[in-house]
């Protein structure tokens, strides 16, 4: 049996992590409905779970993004917080309790009790800002050119360095450079940008994405809350969107023996055996002139000319070169 590479690995914790979260999550919900002598339990049961869910998640850390484990981890907090919430809503506190008069002590001895560790990173420092040697943040632009090698110290080595972007509008983004290899690209709430990953080692998890074009070539791609976004990809895994609409695909062909899934989209919210209708194939003319904008990103005043004809209309803004 062929093992499994670290992205399909990361990429099904994914997907059952998903599973198990929502039926934790189910569980809580159903607590009113229970008799109060059963009560005791089932929060047990939930406790339980969650618990079992944090363990597989600290072992998962060995080959799932940084980012995807605060995400876990933020998820089982709240399902924590969730719990205890519901536990003291249907658990009436007893009348009637005896305080020890011990006093409090703290030594090797002491017991203490388990909770669902949060990681002290975030994703929101102030500013561009190369969080570590291998992270950059770019955050709050508004019609700008961005280049990736203006945000990157530079040296002759190789740098393999995760992206992060925020809060970006109508903004040509080029994060291609000869000198870095990008790990993973994390989006959140970018419109009316042009996005070119290029080709990337690992994943692209986008969060908030409206009335742009991407191009990307990546081992896994997994899109929430994107509106009306084109994208040419070269992806190995099968792309997945979630709460998102509007979303055309089409073929980016890099020069690889990598097998290319760009047209199997998985819908997380369409179960239906018939074809999501949150997504489509672009149309000949359609890849046609994006080919031909992928070629003309190299003459910046061409490509501003020629991307206020193509993003989706909608916004008066207009992107202007530094």
């Amino acid at each position: 049996m062929t093992e499994k590479t670290a992205t399909e690995a990361s990429n099904d914790f994914f997907l059952e992590f998903r599973t198990r979260r929502k039926a934790i999550d189910d569980e809580i919900s159903q607590s009113a409905d229970l008799h109060k002598n059963n009560l005791t339990q089932h929060f047990t049961s939930i406790l339980k779970q969650i618990n079992d869910l944090e363990k597989d998640l600290t072992k998962a850390t060995e080959y799932i993004p940084s980012y995807d484990e605060r995400q876990f981890s933020l998820q089982l907090k709240e399902l924590s917080d969730r719990l205890e919430t519901t536990k003291t809503a249907l658990t009436p506190k007893p009348k009637f309790s005896f305080k020890s008069r011990k006093k409090m002590t703290t030594g090797d001895n002491d017991k203490t009790t388990t909770t669902v560790s949060i990681p002290s990173k975030t994703m929101v420092p102030e500013g561009d800002q190369v969080l570590t040697d291998a992270t950059v943040f770019i955050k709050d632009k508004a019609e700008q050119v961005i280049c990736i090698k203006d945000h990157l110290q530079r040296d002759k080595e190789r740098k393999s360095m995760d992206i992060l972007l925020s809060g970006l509008n109508n903004c040509i983004i080029d994060l291609e450079d000869e000198l870095v290899q990008i790990s993973a690209i994390h989006v959140k709430n970018l419109h009316r940008c042009l996005l070119y990953c290029g080709n990337i080692q690992g994943s692209i998890l986008i969060y908030g994405l409206t009335d742009s074009i991407v191009y990307a070539g990546c081992h896994q791609l997994r899109i929430h809350e994107a509106h009306k976004v084109d994208m040419v990809l070269h992806v190995t895994s099968r792309p997945i969107i979630e709460d998102s609409d509007g979303i055309q695909v089409g073929c980016w062909n890099l020069e690889t023996n990598q097998q290319n899934l760009y047209d199997k989209v998985e819908d997380f919210n369409w179960l239906k055996k018939q074809a999501s209708p949150n997504w489509r194939l672009m149309d000949c003319d359609r890849r046609k002139l994006l080919a031909d904008l992928n070629e003309t990103k190299h003459d910046k005043e061409k490509l501003l000319t020629v991307l206020q004809e193509l993003l989706p209309k909608g916004s008066t803004g207009e992107v202007h070169s530094p």
